[in-house]
């Protein structure tokens, strides 16, 4: 199954092929690009990166599963405002069937169905 990297993942490495990321992904990493003090060669290297890395959208089917995901959430008391983000991101995963990749699992291990891969801090 292939799958789908959350940014925590791609701002520490800017990843090998076989991947895709989110739209949510895409923004939270150029956010860094924009942050970075060598804003022109961080852009560089986004613009080389982005060359072999599709990005999947939000489309209509992921946020109606995301409203869903998060009304389900919030009957069983759980965080949803705090990790919107998140959850747009795991509705994505669940849309394209992929394995998210995460150093940040507490925001997604109470996700149903949604298969998760961890990775160590660098």
């Amino acid at each position: 199954m292939p799958y789908l990297i959350d940014s925590d993942y791609i701002i520490d490495r800017l990843a090998p092929d076989g991947i895709s990321i989110s739209i949510i992904t895409y923004m939270e990493t150029y956010q860094g690009v924009v942050r970075s003090p060598n804003l022109k060669e961080a852009q560089a290297k986004f613009r080389d990166f982005r060359k072999t890395i599709p990005v999947l959208p939000f489309s209509l089917s992921a946020a109606k599963q995301c409203a869903t995901l998060r009304e389900q959430l919030k009957r069983e008391g759980k965080r949803v405002k705090s990790r919107a983000l998140d959850l747009i991101n795991a509705s994505i995963a669940l849309e394209y069937n992929l394995i998210l990749v995460t150093r940040n699992i507490d925001d997604y291990k109470d996700i149903p169905g949604l298969q998760i891969h961890k990775v160590a801090a660098p």
